[in-house]
């Protein structure tokens, strides 16, 4: 920090946000944990961004990649990450898929987050390959909650949050059902 730039912080100590709230890792982590991951919904998109089976759309819940998925029993919203090396696994923004595949070791997913497929799972000519005890149902990408009001799509990470409806209030509905 520049003389000018910590003067300046200085003088206006009282009136000014402190500096450290912008770049403490710790303070960053508890804001991501409370506002977007506690029991809270956040708005990831609009029903009508995908009417067809396997059309998608990325977004994020604070700094978590999430895609919303048209699948067959309804709207899924998965956070966009592969469970093998953490990879982004929709990279455009929108678009229309019957599987989703990491880029990186190729990991394919299903609509519903379900991993389907693991490239030389049983390994090349004897070597390699994963562990016997590998169970695919332990790698998914992690679904969260959804739900749908009025052509919006909410998700909460938590169990514990109110269901959506009892979370947006009487006032909130109104206004949501009015526009």
């Amino acid at each position: 920090m520049t003389d000018a730039v910590e003067a300046f912080l200085t003088a206006n100590a009282f009136t000014r946000i402190p500096y450290r709230v912008y770049t403490d890792p710790d303070l960053y982590g508890a804001e991501q944990r409370g506002l977007f991951r506690g029991p809270v919904w956040s708005f990831v998109g609009l029903e009508l961004e995908v009417p067809k089976t396997g059309d998608y759309k990325t977004n994020f819940i604070g700094d978590t990649p999430v895609v919303m998925v048209r699948a067959d029993d309804g709207i899924n919203v998965l956070v966009n990450r592969c469970a093998h090396r953490g990879n982004l696994v929709c990279f455009k923004n929108s678009g229309n898929a019957q599987h989703m595949a990491c880029v990186y070791h190729n990991w394919t997913y299903g609509l519903d987050g379900k991993l389907q497929g693991v490239p030389f799972r049983r390994g090349v000519a004897g070597k390699g390959g994963m562990p016997e005890d590998f169970n695919p149902a332990d790698h998914a990408m992690p679904r969260l909650r959804a739900e749908r009001y009025c052509g919006l799509v909410f998700a909460t990470f938590s169990e514990n949050a109110p269901p959506l409806s009892q979370y947006l209030g009487a006032t909130m509905r109104e206004n949501i059902e009015r526009v």
